[in-house]
């Protein structure tokens, strides 16, 4: 099982969700935590600092291991992984070395303009490039 984390509330939600399915399932978890230096250098201007970049992944690497503890916490296998890029192409590379049968990604539905202009959700590109793999999406109410 892989769990998609970056500490936000949607990740918090499949972050339970992904530990009552590990237990029942009796499975390990790969947590993966991504760091996507090239969307926040975008939101940037491009000015974004190798300072800026060391911060991203000390707290990346932080978030990390508050995931993986608190899965351990409950009594489930877990192991962390910190990657850089887009989280699809991360995801995709990091099953593509470890098979997953189930990716479990929290998500937000987005309003308004953001919902058209908006990148597409993450799970839309999972389920397209890990065929085979059971998408669990875990959806908070929209704000």
């Amino acid at each position: 099982m892989l769990l998609l984390y970056d500490g936000t509330a949607e990740s918090q939600a499949a972050l339970t969700r992904c530990t009552q399915l590990s237990l029942a399932l009796k499975s390990h978890v790969d947590v993966v935590c991504v760091v996507d230096p090239d969307s926040a250098n975008a939101t940037c201007a491009g000015m974004l600092s190798q300072l800026a970049y060391t911060y991203l992944e000390d707290l990346a690497r932080r978030t990390l291991a508050t995931a993986v503890a608190q899965l351990m916490q409950h009594g489930v296998t877990a192991h962390g992984y910190l990657t850089f890029g887009r989280k699809a192409d991360a995801i995709s590379h990091h099953a593509a070395s470890s098979p997953p049968g189930m990716v479990v990604v929290g998500h937000r539905p987005k309003t308004g303009l953001v919902r058209w202009w908006g990148e597409r959700p993450i799970y839309v590109d999972l389920a397209e490039r890990l065929p085979g793999c059971t998408i669990v999406t875990v959806t908070l109410p929209a704000e």
